[in-house]
């Protein structure tokens, strides 16, 4: 029921409950007295409570609770009071004239007014309660609505971190790739120009995508094959990447060159030798991608603060439910990514 309609409903329902006390307790009225009796009451409390709904109006432009509610509050019992004496006045005057009920005596007088003040009282907190009402609503919008915005602020600062560890993961694996190129050309010609095949379809592939936040794990596998080519020729049986997806895992969503950042993270932090080679696996597993290789870490990066897997891991956290989780222990390090 809409907060309109209440004090109707509760000025009706006080009414009748009233008019069957008075039924029980009076004695020699008829029941058109009381019906009468009815009408004038239901009549007199609606009229007062119109006239409170337009003095709240008034007093809400000229003396909003905001100003100082106290004041507000007092200020519109006392000019209620005054606006509704009248119809008291005339509801007293109906009664002793017409009705001339014998227990109509001062002390009868005293315990009305007394309870006709109590009721202005309650329809006035009614309005003070709405306002009560509407700031608490309002406040909990506010909130929510502040919420959002430090969400949707959190989530770009994100993506912005990503992409900036995306520019730098870029500019050292491109120094990186022309440090091997140099001694291919030299050493063999023929891979080398294999090499900058490879290299051109990697950087061809980030080229176009460079404004996709999200692309077809296929896409990126297509990409992530020439990669894991470069690092053949670079490492050669020093690092082995296998990579296993299903038909159904390469249609589904990654964030974009997330395979070669884990990847490339693997080489950063682990020893790369042929006799202990680098093991890197990449599987599909109920809705997410493991990226997996054993552990034989570097020292000087033993301490690493993991700063890209963790802006990864929070970019993940606003594009789905599902969390990236890690498993580090002293044989692997596998990351689990949600595909989109």
């Amino acid at each position: 029921m809409k907060n309109k309609y209440i004090p109707y409903v509760i000025i009706f329902v006080g009414s009748l409950a009233t008019a069957l006390i008075r039924l029980v307790v009076i004695e020699g009225w008829s029941l058109a007295w009381h019906s009468l009796f009815l009408g004038i009451q239901l009549i007199g409390f609606t009229f007062v409570w119109e006239v409170i709904k337009m003095l709240n109006r008034f007093l809400d432009k000229r003396m909003p609770y905001s100003a100082g509610s106290t004041k507000r509050l007092l200020i519109q019992q006392l000019c209620s009071v005054l606006a509704a004496f009248p119809v008291f006045f005339l509801f007293y005057h109906l009664i002793t004239t017409y009705f001339r009920p014998y227990f109509v005596t001062p002390q009868f007088i005293a315990i009305g007014t007394v309870l006709g003040f109590i009721v202005i009282a309650l329809m006035n907190l009614f309005f003070y309660n709405e306002y009560l009402s509407n700031q608490w609503q309002q406040s909990i919008e506010d909130k929510a609505k502040l919420q959002v915005e430090a969400a949707e602020l959190q989530k770009e600062k994100s993506m912005m971190q990503y992409h900036h560890l995306k520019n730098q993961v870029n500019p050292h694996f491109l120094f990186n790739a022309f440090t091997s190129l140099d001694g291919l050309i030299q050493a063999n010609p023929t891979v080398a120009s294999e090499y900058v095949r490879h290299l051109s379809k990697v950087y061809r592939y980030v080229l176009e995508n460079k404004e996709n936040e999200v692309v077809r794990l296929n896409t990126e596998m297509d990409f992530i094959q020439h990669y894991i080519s470069l690092l053949n020729i670079r490492f050669g049986d020093a690092v082995n990447v296998s990579v296993n997806i299903s038909s159904g895992a390469r249609e589904k969503g990654i964030v974009m060159v997330t395979l070669q950042m884990l990847i490339d993270n693997a080489i950063k932090h682990n020893a790369v030798h042929v006799k202990t080679p680098l093991i890197i696996t990449v599987w599909d597993e109920d809705g997410s991608l493991h990226v997996q290789n054993n552990k034989q870490l570097r020292r000087q990066i033993d301490h690493s603060t993991k700063h890209g897997l963790k802006q990864l891991t929070q970019l993940y956290s606003y594009l789905t439910e599902s969390k990236v989780t890690v498993i580090d222990n002293e044989k692997i390090f596998d990351v689990k990514i949600p595909l989109l």
